[in-house]
């Protein structure tokens, strides 16, 4: 349909996937700033320039909004790197994991989607290498992303107390002694 200067009209559906698109901007540059306590879903709608309503209409709670970011930005790193930088995404993760641990049905969210995450990344550790058998690779996974976890913390806390390749280094000589037990 065209209007009467010859444009032509939005769909509901395209005006919906640009209304979610600012909504989703907004959330990650509030949530990067501000962490996932700081950042309420009154800001994240003004920053986009809808009602808090607009945000609803989309997401049934601030943790559903953040879970899709969360999920945005997974599917966006590969899956055999781990990244120990404490930049404000990685900061604002570790402030929503605090949050769900309180929460029953937001923890169960996380810790579904942490499981896909350790699934995902398990082959890239093994890569061809000989199954340990003292350690799965999932297991392997899963102290890769604890070890993320901890070192993005301590490099937030003290700038220089994180030299940047130290998670690449750990995770070879584990790798390498994953190997060796066999």
């Amino acid at each position: 349909m065209t209007t009467s200067t010859g444009r032509r009209r939005r769909t509901r559906a395209e005006a919906r996937a640009e209304t979610r698109t600012a909504i989703l901007a907004a959330a990650w540059q509030l949530f990067t700033e501000r962490g996932y306590r700081g950042a309420s879903l009154d800001e994240i709608a003004d920053v986009a320039g809808f009602s808090k309503g607009a945000v609803y209409s989309n997401w049934p709670s601030k943790e559903a909004l953040f879970l899709e970011l969360l999920d945005a930005a997974r599917s966006e790193q590969a899956t055999d790197t781990l990244s120990t930088q404490p930049t404000g995404w990685a900061l604002a993760t570790l402030d929503f994991f605090v949050e769900a641990v309180r929460s029953p049905d937001t923890r169960g969210m996380l810790a579904d989607r942490y499981r896909e995450a350790r699934r995902s990344l398990a082959p890239g550790l093994a890569q061809g290498r000989p199954e340990p058998t003292w350690v799965t690779w999932e297991e392997l996974a899963t102290v890769a992303m604890a070890l993320g976890s901890g070192l993005i913390i301590q490099a937030a806390i003290d700038d220089r107390a994180v030299d940047p390749g130290l998670i690449e280094r750990v995770m070879q000589h584990l790798l390498d002694a994953a190997r060796e037990s066999e």
